[in-house]
């Protein structure tokens, strides 16, 4: 059976579990190196005489330990691929995994359509006090399983 999209917009939802050194949530860091990244590479493939979509998440909701990222290509505002989430999961866990742990501060990573409810997401409830978390690590998810899961 093949996978379709739904009619929304898909956006990328992201959860760390605490703030980081400048005050800013642990993941919004590597979250501005990829997008610094996608633009070296883009630009850089400009210069080369080989156009590349310039690619970036721009944070659009935030509030606590969560933002909610537009994917934007060119500066158009698509749906956030499949591949891109995972290579975005991978990314995060390649950077973010604690050996002593064994896991990642990631709490929440998700692409789901934008509920319009600000930060709010269908999935917060009162049995889990409307801060709803992943079970396990979701990047680890990614790594183990691999990707277009």
């Amino acid at each position: 059976m093949k996978i379709t999209e739904n009619s929304q917009k898909n956006v990328l939802i992201i959860g760390s579990g605490s703030m980081g050194y400048s005050d800013q949530r642990i993941h919004d860091m590597w979250i501005d190196k990829y997008n610094l990244f996608s633009k070296v590479e883009h630009e850089s493939s400009i210069r080369k005489g080989k156009f590349k979509d310039r690619i970036e998440l721009e944070g659009i909701d935030w509030c606590g330990t969560r933002t909610i990222y537009r994917y934007l290509v060119n500066g158009k505002f698509e749906s956030l691929p499949l591949k891109v989430f995972n290579d975005l999961g991978l990314y995060l866990w390649n950077h973010l995994f604690n050996v002593n742990t064994g896991r990642t501060p990631v709490h929440l990573f998700l692409r789901q359509s934008d509920p319009g409810l600000g930060i709010c997401i269908p999935q917060d409830t009162r049995e889990n006090f409307f801060s709803f978390r992943e079970e396990s690590d979701p990047l680890e998810k990614i790594y183990i399983e691999g990707l277009d899961k």
